[in-house]
């Protein structure tokens, strides 16, 4: 019972500070969501040494390069896309310059983790300040719908999944998870969809179109959620992390939304 309550206060106030700093956007949210990178990207390195990876510390500074590179409204507006995307290539090759002075074994494995994470955590993470201003009006609102597809699609899925579940997904890596708890919360998830314009009328999307984002949203959430789980398998734990009690780490509960969000970003580009 005293687990149930920590886990349920802790959910509470996770949430809370996710929905609150998507509508203060701006600097809070940009802050937030830094801390919620270096802790992820903690977590990411913590896990790796365990298994005799160990990443140097110029991987938080590339981390953190990125991340300022990506989220920055200032830097935004002074340089070009093109721009942007050479800078983050020439700091990642920094990667590179780094292992030939660190003379450890395997470098290339260092240098290709160093990458995953950094495009796998840091990048969803910076694309999230982004959003909001990827719409004339209303874009910290499109960022919190988000939120909302991805939690409600992960208890629709786990409830379902729970009551009915029979015929594993991908049992070598989820054993829990079914295909019926995936096609019953997607179905939900879509139903819910149609709802949407009365629920965020500031949002100019047409019922069509949040019906696109809810079923993308659900199959990419999925394979966000999957990957994790290949991720921990791999290094043979159950948490990224013990910073939320009863939920685990921050990588455990941002699983499903680092996916979505690239694909959400690239949907708005698609649609304006």
């Amino acid at each position: 019972m005293k687990s149930l309550l920590i886990r349920t206060l802790t959910g509470i106030l996770f949430i809370s500070i996710v929905i609150l700093s998507i509508l203060f956007s701006g600097k809070v949210l940009f802050n937030v969501f830094l801390l919620f990178s270096c802790i992820a990207l903690f977590e990411y390195r913590t896990l790796l040494v365990q298994k005799g990876i160990n990443l140097s510390f110029f991987f938080y500074i590339t981390a953190l390069l990125v991340y300022f590179l990506i989220s920055n409204t200032k830097i935004r507006s002074i340089i070009t896309g093109e721009m942007l995307l050479l800078l983050i290539v020439v700091v990642f090759f920094l990667l590179f310059i780094v292992e030939l002075f660190r003379k450890k074994e395997n470098p290339f494995t260092n240098i290709g983790y160093s990458v995953t994470g950094i495009i796998w955590i840091v990048v969803p993470f910076s694309l999230i300040n982004t959003i909001p201003s990827m719409l004339s009006q209303g874009g910290e609102y499109f960022l919190l719908s988000l939120f909302i597809f991805v939690w409600l699609y992960d208890t629709m899925a786990y409830c379902i999944g729970s009551l009915a579940g029979r015929h594993r997904l991908m049992e070598r890596i989820s054993p829990r998870k079914s295909w019926e708890g995936a096609i019953g919360g997607t179905i939900l998830l879509v139903g819910l969809s149609f709802f949407m314009p009365r629920i965020f009328t500031v949002l100019s999307l047409s019922v069509i179109q949040w019906i696109i984002l809810a079923f993308m949203v659900a199959v990419v959430a999925t394979v966000g959620d999957l990957v994790e789980s290949l991720f921990k398998r791999q290094l043979l734990v159950k948490d990224s992390g013990f910073i939320l009690p009863g939920h685990g780490g921050i990588l455990d509960r941002f699983d499903s939304i680092l996916f979505v969000i690239p694909f959400a970003s690239l949907y708005l580009i698609l649609i304006k």
